[in-house]
């Protein structure tokens, strides 16, 4: 009974969802997990309908943390994660892609950092992404880090910013249970984003800044095969959150706002006027910090404006910079002062 109670202990369960996953990909993230340094853990592995052999390779391992439950018809992967979780006996869960690779080491770091921060109900890490042809790089977006809960909670209301890695994140399962959080079925292709928008409002959200997965890009990807669906998700996500605000995402600043954090966003003036109204709104219902939100958005907005100095002659420049607040101008340098840093 003892021993019972001792493997319970910090026992993982690692959640995986695989539908018709090249056997390659497959084998490299399977053997992955199996291959951790901390090893008390269960592996669900969920078949969701396959119709390839790739359920024929998961059924060749041999190996008791392997527990496969095999779907008879094929149910999508927001439904499939939501039965792995339901049946996970873990005092955390890590999820996993079945075409993502762990490093050695990730469920021994995940875990030392949640044990020590048991207000925490979702930790992730940075990643490596990785090309079909199994190239690797480090993007700058995939090294974000959540520094401020109330920043983060602000940063969701645009997109999933910084980002948090599905095939990272770790879960504290009894805090999943106690606010009775599951995966949102109603948006399929970013069940991920909007399990972070639940998980921001009730506890922390941590993301460990070192490279503990490698995150692949292919053809088959959502984000490839579902670009248009998985958008159309995303703006259902942030109007959810702006209905506390009781405010409806206007259709002419609908692609703006969802690429606002990243240097991506483009200068616009009507988002400029959609920017004061979320301010505005704020104000009024507050939802948010108010002085976090006010200082966030006008420091984004800056860079915005930074990015759009770039393709300015002087006199535009001059144009540009008299319609900015005193804050935005401060912005300004702040900003200039950052990448001559990070550039030099």
């Amino acid at each position: 009974m003892c021993k019972d109670k001792e493997l319970k202990k910090n026992l993982i369960s690692v959640v995986m969802s695989n539908y018709n996953t090249p056997i390659e990909y497959l084998k490299e993230s399977i053997d992955s997990v199996l291959d951790q340094t901390y090893s008390n853990f269960e592996f669900i592995i969920i078949d969701d309908g396959s119709t390839d052999d790739s359920l024929e390779f998961i059924k060749s391992y041999d190996d008791p943390r392997i527990k496969l439950i095999v779907n008879e018809e094929n149910i999508g992967l927001t439904k499939s994660l939501n039965k792995g979780f339901e049946l996970a006996q873990g005092e955390y869960i890590a999820r996993m892609d079945s075409d993502d690779v762990c490093y050695p080491n990730r469920f021994e770091k995940q875990l030392k950092y949640m044990k020590h921060h048991s207000d925490t109900i979702v930790c992730g890490a940075w990643a490596k992404t990785l090309d079909e042809k199994n190239n690797s790089t480090i993007e700058e977006w995939a090294c974000g880090a959540i520094n401020d809960m109330e920043e983060y909670r602000i940063n969701l209301l645009f997109n999933n910013y910084p980002s948090l890695f599905h095939s990272s994140a770790f879960f504290n399962n009894s805090l999943l249970t106690k606010y009775g959080i599951k995966y949102n079925e109603k948006y399929t292709y970013a069940q991920d984003y909007e399990m972070w928008t639940q998980c921001s409002k009730h506890a922390n959200c941590f993301i460990i800044k070192e490279i503990l997965i490698k995150y692949r890009f292919h053809n088959t990807s959502i984000s490839q095969t579902k670009g248009n669906l998985q958008k159309e998700c995303v703006f259902g996500i942030v109007q959810d959150q702006l209905d506390y605000l009781h405010l409806v995402l206007p259709a002419d600043v609908k692609e703006s706002h969802i690429v606002f954090p990243s240097k991506h966003a483009k200068y616009n003036a009507e988002f400029k006027k959609w920017i004061k109204t979320i301010i505005k709104a704020n104000r009024r219902y507050r939802v948010y910090n108010h002085k976090i939100l006010k200082r966030l958005l006008w420091y984004y907005w800056s860079k915005v404006c930074y990015v759009e100095f770039s393709h300015y002659s002087a006199s535009k420049k001059l144009f540009l910079i008299a319609t900015l607040s005193p804050r935005c101008i401060m912005n300004l340098f702040r900003i200039k002062k950052y990448y001559i840093d990070k550039y030099k």
